[in-house]
């Protein structure tokens, strides 16, 4: 089975829309085409922009709807504890959380619309991808 850790950006992209390749993502993991890799400071960050006004107030989100997220989010990811430190995005040192999560969760991917991260291509044989080629790599079925 596939692990992966998806960006902040891909989780609210995919809750708060219904069509695009990030709201895809999210109904091929309700589905079990894969398993997502989350820790602490993951679900925080997405708890926080889930609560940005511009975001909670134009898609109507309610707290209890935004608990749901984290809460499926708990129960059906995989909650790694974020104990190593990697300094992978110097540009941009909040998205090394997304490789602590990847390395410690042993993924296979990180999906991400973050061009700091994207353009990294890879860490540690973890592949780095845009959320429209994940799409294409869970359409071809290739692992």
């Amino acid at each position: 089975m596939l692990r992966v850790v998806l960006d902040t950006n891909v989780i609210i992209s995919g809750t708060i829309t219904d069509y695009g390749a990030p709201f895809q993502i999210l109904k091929s993991w309700e589905k079990g085409d894969f398993v997502i890799i989350v820790s602490e400071p993951i679900l925080q960050e997405i708890e926080r922009v889930l609560h940005y006004p511009h975001i909670k107030n134009e898609r109507r989100l309610t707290d209890q709807d935004i608990g749901n997220v984290l809460q499926l989010l708990r129960i059906y990811g995989i909650n790694i504890p974020a104990e190593i430190e990697i300094e992978a995005v110097p540009e941009d040192p909040e998205d090394n959380k997304f490789i602590v999560a990847a390395v410690e969760g042993d993924a296979d991917y990180i999906v991400s619309g973050d061009r700091h991260l994207r353009d990294l291509k890879s860490y540690r044989d973890i592949e780095i991808v845009s959320p429209s080629e994940f799409v294409r790599i869970l359409d071809s079925g290739t692992e």
